[in-house]
């Protein structure tokens, strides 16, 4: 039976790590084993710490564990059964009741487009062939935190790997515990978002794309300029600015994006993400730093 290695980081909630760690240790499965790491004094962010594991890892298989979660005994029996390079699971909330979006969509832009049956990535939880991982170099480190998933699984699909969903492998996530959205995370989305379209999609496809996401930038900024105008000085600007000031990066890592299949045949969703949000969830609001 192939080892599994679970890649654990925590970042100040140590309650809910020490309670992830427990549940996988209670686990059906045996040859396991746990590597965490602690973001709490210096945070290098996800993306890297994550790599940092994945380096010392010894298994055939990596789970990428967030630290708010907790897996239901069989889950791993339940992962080895399917065949996929990588492997998403069904999520409920943290009390077991709610079941919520374990494999959100994705547009055009990288932007998450809720449930619409078209697989993108994983969501709190993915289980990874360790040499798919490393086949496609790994997480984007200067992505730091947010949408270096998204990143990671458009690259392997690239590839011509495959990504699934296992309905039988269940696990619980408290993603509350992260706190309401902030100014920081939106713009760790943004210029997430923008960096991964310039890494990821070919010279021909930008030309496509590049301008739509102009057009709907126009209109989200008008919005906001509207109703949450610091919004704009503290997130979008400062976003369109990191990735100009990191382009040179942006293109080096261009060079090694694997291309085995066209950019049409990536399973985007039809949904514009951001107009999605907008009409189910009405105007964003962010708090704090």
């Amino acid at each position: 039976m192939p080892k599994i290695s679970v890649l654990i980081t925590d970042y100040l909630k140590p309650e809910f790590t020490k309670a992830c760690i427990k549940s996988v240790e209670e686990s059906d499965y045996k040859d396991i084993e746990i590597l965490t790491w602690d973001n709490s004094v210096r945070n290098i962010g996800l993306a890297k710490s994550r790599n940092l594991l994945a380096s010392e890892a010894k298994g055939e298989y990596i789970f990428f564990l967030d630290n708010d979660t907790i897996v239901k005994k069989d889950i791993f029996n339940e992962l080895l059964k399917e065949n996929y390079d990588i492997m998403g699971c069904r999520e409920f909330d943290y009390a077991g009741i709610k079941e919520t979006n374990s494999m959100p969509s994705l547009d055009r832009f990288g932007c998450p487009a809720g449930d619409d049956k078209k697989l993108f990535y994983p969501n709190g939880a993915i289980f990874i062939k360790r040499s798919v991982f490393e086949k496609i170099g790994g997480y984007d480190e200067k992505m730091f935190y947010y949408g270096e998933d998204r990143d990671l699984c458009w690259r392997a699909l690239l590839t011509g790997c495959t990504i699934g969903y296992c309905k039988k492998a269940v696990f619980f996530h408290n993603s509350n515990s992260i706190g309401k959205a902030n100014y920081k995370r939106r713009y760790l989305s943004e210029r997430n978002i923008i960096r991964t379209m310039l890494k990821n999609y070919t010279i021909g496809s930008l030309v496509k794309i590049l301008p739509q996401y102009i057009f709907w930038s126009i209109l989200e900024f008008s919005l906001v300029l509207f109703t949450q105008p610091v919004a704009i000085a503290r997130c979008y600007l400062p976003a369109y600015w990191w990735n100009i000031k990191n382009l040179k990066s942006t293109i080096s890592l261009r060079r090694k994006v694997i291309h085995r299949i066209k950019d049409s045949e990536l399973p985007f969703s039809k949904r514009i993400g951001k107009l999605w949000v907008l009409l189910n969830s009405g105007v964003p609001k962010w708090e704090g730093k």
